[in-house]
């Protein structure tokens, strides 16, 4: 554990197995856009067999002539790996940021604290109403499907009876609000008293993400505000998450750090963009 404690740790969590081009692509974005605001650069990387593995990516990075540190994990879900990460850094302030993170605006990390007040719990580029207990009920119909097959049939049911007697006591029902765990801001200190489960699998990763129990709602109910930040500095509130254009809505226009579900998103098609922002908003504008 670092012995002097920091202002702000930004934090880049890469799983290895992607290999190098999405680490370059951060890299870049990261030389591109100034950060605005003194911190200390992390980067954790996850899935290292053994050290050979990390040296490219190092080697890359010595190019953005900054100091960085560097942590190693063997495996786990992200979740887990920013937990462990917080658990090794002294800082009063944590910056996550996933694997396929991309920074799309210069002084984020000025406009990130900025916007940080003291009654603050959480920041991030993005979030969303989904509720994966509903989206069961959203992407299917009740009725028999006679041209699918009675295997699809099958499946399908199967999900519905698992949505309606277990998933909907994980996850509440749209619209059901939660910041997504990507390019957030968050008091380490806040951060480790979220309570959690083991976080084994995806399953458990959307828990913590969107569940009853998860980040969002432990915030609120400690009476925090959790709030989405767009590329010019305005911050909103849940109420007005659809109005900031940053995920899966219009353009996305005013997105701040984009990922790989922001990208699915730029890259669909009308038809596919129009679900999408169903699935997240209930608007299909």
């Amino acid at each position: 554990m670092d012995k002097s404690k920091e202002g702000i740790a930004v934090v880049h969590l890469i799983w290895l197995p992607y290999g190098i081009e999405i680490f370059k692509r951060f890299v870049d974005s990261y030389k591109k856009h100034e950060a605005g605001y003194d911190h200390s650069l992390y980067f954790v990387f996850n899935g290292m067999k053994n050290e050979e593995n990390i040296r490219p990516f190092q080697r890359y990075a010595d190019d953005l002539n900054v100091r960085y540190k560097t942590l190693t994990l063997k495996e786990g879900q992200d979740i887990e790996a920013y937990y462990w990460a917080a658990s090794q850094i002294l800082c009063d302030y944590l910056f996550f940021l996933n694997s396929f993170s991309v920074i799309n605006s210069d002084f984020w990390l000025l406009m990130y604290r900025k916007a940080f007040q003291n009654n603050t719990g959480i920041i991030s580029a993005t979030g969303s109403f989904q509720s994966h207990y509903s989206l069961v009920f959203q992407k299917n119909k009740w009725s028999y499907e006679s041209s699918n097959g009675y295997i699809h049939n099958f499946r399908k049911y199967k999900l519905f009876f698992k949505a309606f007697f277990y998933w909907r006591f994980l996850f509440k029902p749209f619209p059901n609000p939660h910041i997504r765990t990507n390019a957030f801001m968050i008091k380490r200190e806040l951060f480790l008293s979220i309570k959690r489960a083991v976080v084994k699998d995806k399953m458990d990763a959307y828990c913590f993400e969107s569940g009853r129990k998860g980040l969002t709602n432990q915030l609120l109910t400690k009476g925090y505000k959790t709030l989405i930040l767009d590329k010019s500095g305005n911050t909103y509130e849940p109420d007005q998450w659809y109005q900031s254009k940053t995920f899966w809505n219009a353009n996305q226009e005013n997105l701040v750090i984009s990922d790989n579900q922001t990208s699915v998103y730029e890259n669909a098609s009308i038809e596919e963009k129009k679900i999408m922002a169903l699935s997240a908003w209930g608007y299909n504008e």
